[in-house]
């Protein structure tokens, strides 16, 4: 007697196909651009991605491309040189 008589073997009851919990590798995401321009001396709109102990937000959290979120990178870190932002905590 095989497996398959039984109805035990490998992929009974699924019709073959496993379906998988995670969204599909290199799946597009929707792209979000900035509201305004990522400019260090916008310093209102650039401490909407600082958490509450200063740290910049993941581009998961933003939603930003990387090429955009190495523009907000860089701009959080000029404002901070030029002391518009604070390094630790928020304002």
């Amino acid at each position: 007697m095989s497996t398959d008589d039984t109805g035990m073997g490998r992929g009974s009851g699924d019709g073959g196909a496993r379906r998988s919990r995670f969204g599909r590798f290199g799946a597009r995401r929707k792209l979000v651009e900035p509201e305004e321009p990522l400019d260090y001396k916008n310093v209102a709109y650039l401490a909407k991605f600082l958490s509450a102990n200063g740290r910049i937000q993941s581009r998961k959290r933003t939603g930003f491309s990387g090429q955009n979120q190495r523009k907000l990178a860089t701009a959080i870190k000029r404002a901070r040189m030029v002391g518009l932002l604070p390094f630790v905590g928020r304002m």
